[in-house]
């Protein structure tokens, strides 16, 4: 039953009351739900036997309604064969009259004549043929139908997030995919408080069963299969929203990482003009390293310059000194010279 049990761990407890219900348990524990249908089928309700699996489960259902089980099949297609299967079986059970009737209240429930028409093909189509409108709308009714005439409370827009036109489900199709007898007993109730006590009434008859509760485990196995049907269908379109969230997440990133990198380019072409300014200030730095070298040689050599201008000065002035020395002593001689040359001209007189 790890099938089963798989999909029990996605229900929540509003869901999986049907099921509680159906079973006759106290309430909705997943081990006791699977230990149940283990044995339900079982004669003596299973005392003293064997549990069956899943597959066992079904094929029993499938001979008890003489429908055909190929045994190869996986448990999924298996599955949703035989939940299409006895529709059919159920379906095709009933007159012309009782279909057509069932189109003209399902017409007044909201469904067009094309969903009308999808679901009266389903007696003609196997699973794979069938469109996936068909089988969800199909699913729907049957959890709606079973949970409302068992009284149970489901909030049936949430959980199926179907459109107003699922509302059909408490009508005709909903007791049709519990069974053609419930349907013809329950067409003509006035009040769902009726539509209970004839179910508790029918009720009785399934527990009393010696020979396995097929009735019970029917109805049990299409609510199940149903409630698959249904919440993959929620589960895919949920997985379709993510989905649809990560690509535009993705494409947000994908643009966040465009605009990185136009910046991280912008940021490297602004590091490499800075690395060329850089190299011009270690060039420049240089340059004035060796300017201010040759400049301190050139102060150096002005130094040297002006202590020899110092030294060629003080050599002038001394010279200019001497000069002057000289001269002076030329006039002194020039002074006797003329002392002389009087002295020889009076002598030249006489």
């Amino acid at each position: 039953m790890k099938y089963i049990e798989n999909l029990l761990q996605e229900m929540t407890v509003a869901q999986k009351t049907p099921l509680q219900k159906i079973l006759g348990l106290k309430d909705t524990n997943s081990e006791e739900i699977l230990k149940k249908l283990s044995k339900i089928l079982l004669p003596a309700k299973g005392l003293w036997q064997d549990p069956i699996n899943y597959r066992s489960f079904m094929e029993k259902i499938a001979v008890k309604n003489n429908l055909s089980f190929i045994a190869h099949k996986n448990i999924p297609e298996l599955e949703k064969n035989l939940y299409l299967n006895l529709f059919k079986t159920e379906y095709q059970k009933l007159s012309d009259v009782e279909k057509e009737q069932m189109a003209v209240e399902m017409e007044k429930a909201g469904l067009d004549r094309n969903q009308i028409a999808t679901l009266g093909g389903i007696s003609a189509l196997g699973a794979a043929q069938l469109s996936g409108f068909g089988i969800y709308i199909l699913a729907s009714s049957t959890v709606g139908a079973i949970s409302s005439v068992l009284g149970i409370t489901l909030p049936f827009a949430v959980y199926t997030g179907m459109s107003s036109a699922i509302s059909f489900v408490i009508g005709p199709l909903g007791f049709l995919v519990m069974g053609v007898m419930l349907y013809r007993s329950f067409r003509h109730v006035k009040s769902w408080e009726e539509a209970e006590e004839i179910f508790r009434a029918s009720w009785k008859e399934m527990v009393n069963l010696a020979k396995g509760d097929y009735d019970r485990a029917t109805l049990a196995f299409k609510y199940i299969a149903a409630s698959r049907i249904v919440l993959e269908k929620t589960f895919n379109e949920e997985s379709a929203e993510v989905k649809h969230h990560i690509e535009l997440e993705i494409k947000q990133i994908a643009s966040i990482q465009e605009e990185i990198t136009r910046k991280t380019d912008a940021i490297n072409e602004i590091h490499k003009s800075v690395g060329i300014q850089k190299t011009n200030a270690r060039n420049l730095e240089y340059e004035i390293r060796r300017k201010e070298q040759e400049l301190q040689l050139v102060n150096n050599k002005l130094a040297s310059l002006h202590g020899q201008i110092s030294n060629v000065e003080r050599e002038k002035n001394n010279l200019r000194d001497k000069t002057t020395l000289k001269q002076n002593e030329i006039q002194s001689y020039n002074e006797k010279i003329k002392q002389i040359k009087n002295k020889t001209d009076k002598i030249n007189t006489l």
